[in-house]
């Protein structure tokens, strides 16, 4: 019986008491921010959402090296495409590339530059463009997801690759124990 309470106990305590509480922790540093960011009506909405994930960032890890940060704990994937650094500098284009096209949409309105395409038809591509490579290759926040769980939520984020395999055990164990405790 108390096989049959430990099944169960666990995997509700490590949802509860470990995994979620580190990913609220993390959503309300980023994870809300990038969020936000796609779901933006306007170019300045989008900036200001990349600029407090990239300010997050910046202060979350403060003491600690970008270019030897990733966002794997296998060392074979601990490449620059994985790293902080290039979170940042992915950050620093596309914000260059934001304020280029908030100056580009004030141009246009104030009648010096003119466009192929009606307006609208102008800002709704160029948004969906923004969003469209927001999300590309795991989204704005991808070296900084993984970096940010094995830096300050080690468990939460080992939970994610055997938590399901080992529930999936625990349910098999719960499941013959209770059996076997009816059949003795």
């Amino acid at each position: 019986m108390l096989l049959l309470i430990c099944c169960i106990a666990l995997p509700i305590f490590a949802l509860f008491g470990i995994y979620l509480p580190s990913l609220a922790s993390y959503n309300r540093l980023f994870g809300s921010h990038v969020t936000m960011a796609y779901d933006q009506a306007t170019f300045e909405g989008m900036h200001t959402q990349v600029l407090v994930v990239w300010g997050q960032m910046n202060k979350t890890f403060v003491d600690y090296d970008f270019a030897t940060t990733y966002n794997t704990p296998w060392y074979w994937e601990q490449n620059y495409e994985n790293s902080l650094a290039a979170n940042r500098d992915y950050f620093g284009s596309l914000v260059d590339r934001l304020n280029q096209t908030i100056k580009e949409k004030e141009q246009i309105l104030a009648g010096n530059k003119t466009l192929l395409v009606p307006y609208t038809t102008w800002y709704q591509q160029t948004l969906e463009g923004f969003r469209n490579e927001s999300k590309r290759e795991g989204g704005l926040d991808w070296a900084i997801n993984g970096a940010w769980f094995l830096s300050f939520a080690p468990t939460a984020y080992w939970l994610g690759w055997w938590f399901w395999p080992l529930e999936c055990v625990l349910v098999v164990v719960a499941a013959i124990a209770f059996v076997w405790s009816f059949s003795g």
